[in-house]
């Protein structure tokens, strides 16, 4: 699959930003439509599907940067997304609760 971000370069940061925050609304309303299927007793299928985004964001490849960006790019991705969805999982364990 291949995905093409295009972005104002010379406001890349305030992008960027913006692109993240987007992202975390949609994962967490995803994910929360998810737990009202799936439940939320037993967050396995959170774990697998937290595991599997994990394993897809690292194994992420880019064109036209340097390698040493993209190794950069892709760690700050995925401990982005980790941490996503570290936070949606205490949120739904405090729905839960």
């Amino acid at each position: 699959m291949t995905f093409e971000l295009k972005w104002d370069k010379d406001n890349a940061e305030t992008e960027l930003a913006a692109v993240v925050i987007a992202y975390h609304g949609a994962l967490t309303a995803a994910i929360e439509a998810l737990a009202e299927l799936q439940g939320t007793k037993d967050l396995g299928w959170f774990d697998k599907l937290h595991q599997d985004a994990i394993r897809t964001a690292k194994g992420t490849t880019t064109q036209q940067i340097s390698i040493e960006t993209e190794a950069s790019a892709v760690r700050l991705g995925f401990e982005t997304l980790d941490a996503d969805f570290k936070s949606i999982r205490v949120g739904l364990i405090k729905q839960h609760d």
